[in-house]
């Protein structure tokens, strides 16, 4: 069997490159969910990879094997649009199946996500706007026209703690943005929400879906409403907080909670993704505060020396995908 990894290159048409340990050269792509990377040892079928990229169309695509299946890897709708678009193209001219379509990826912008979740009971989605603001005044205007309270400013396609921040006055607006480009690129404007827990701390979870059916990559925990990596740094010293990640992630693992999972069931149906991951807070009656949901996220990635307690996770997501792949080609 023989399964066709797509990844893209992005708008701007640049592409990293470095040395490995072993001398060999090696491309990074970012917007990718990277999957191809995990599944090069598995014996159950062979891998190819190609790459996407520029604004060209009508263009054929030929090879010595038909795939089977293809794995759309492409996954930034902000900074890969010209790859998805040639990825549209190219897997209707193969005609075999796909997973993770990239009409699909196209739909997980924050803002349109934010649109698709709006109706999900027990799933909260903060108003989130995409707009290309020139002038601090631009982006005052945007913000008294559609919100009430505090909202988070961060540039189209980053991620984590990149070009971020969070506006409270209006009058600091200027102060705020002189990290930011104000030159046509475009932004978010999201709604904030206070997510802290009763103690005062902030919690994340990163929830993988895979056909609908969730798994817990980690919990991250801080002192701070920006909550990411991190905040490993915070929970260190707090040993109380390492066993509470791990309670989740042993608990999760064998039985996720039944109305979280009919949730993200619902969430996966929406966006029409077959493999995805979502940020999010829980609160105590298991609703979901979004933060991003998309295929954007490099999850399989265990930084850690084994054993560690996500070994167990990351092999069943692994797992799942494999069979996922298997049973979508019908081999």
């Amino acid at each position: 069997m023989d399964v066709l990894f797509i990844s893209g290159i992005a708008n701007n048409n640049q592409v990293s490159a470095v040395l490995d340990s072993n001398g060999r050269f090696q491309y990074l792509l970012n917007g990718s969910s990277s999957i191809a990377p995990h599944m090069e040892n598995t014996t159950n079928f062979k891998n190819h990879r190609f790459i996407l990229g520029g604004t060209g169309g009508n263009q054929r695509y030929g090879f010595q094997f038909h795939p089977s299946i293809i794995f759309n890897e492409i996954s930034d709708p902000d900074t890969h649009s010209h790859a998805l678009g040639r990825c549209i193209d190219f897997c209707k001219q193969q005609q075999t199946p796909v997973i993770n379509n990239p009409e699909s990826i196209r739909q997980t912008r924050r803002d349109l996500v934010t649109t698709a979740l709006q109706n999900i009971d027990g799933v909260q989605a903060p108003k989130t706007i995409r707009f290309t603001p020139r002038t601090p005044d631009d982006v005052r205007q945007q913000i008294k026209t559609h919100f009430d309270g505090p909202v988070l400013l961060r540039e189209a396609g980053t991620h984590g703690g990149k070009s971020l921040t969070r506006i409270d006055d209006l009058k600091a607006v200027e102060e705020q943005l002189y990290p930011f480009a104000l030159d046509g690129r475009p932004y978010y404007l999201i709604e904030f929400r206070d997510f802290a827990s009763e103690d005062n701390l902030y919690r994340k979870f990163r929830i993988v879906v895979i056909e609908g059916v969730p798994y817990l990559r980690h919990m991250l925990i801080n002192d701070h409403w920006m909550v990411h990596r991190t905040a490993r740094n915070f929970m260190t010293s707090r040993k109380e907080l390492q066993n509470e990640e791990k309670q989740w992630i042993d608990t999760f693992y064998k039985t996720p909670p039944p109305e979280l999972a009919g949730r993200i069931k619902q969430i996966a149906e929406h966006l029409k993704l077959d493999y995805f991951g979502i940020d999010c807070s829980l609160d105590k009656d298991g609703e979901l505060l979004i933060f991003e949901a998309n295929a954007n996220m490099n999850i399989l990635v265990n930084t850690q020396p084994s054993p560690n307690l996500w070994d167990a996770p990351i092999l069943a997501m692994k797992e799942h995908l494999k069979a996922l792949i298997q049973r979508r080609a019908k081999v």
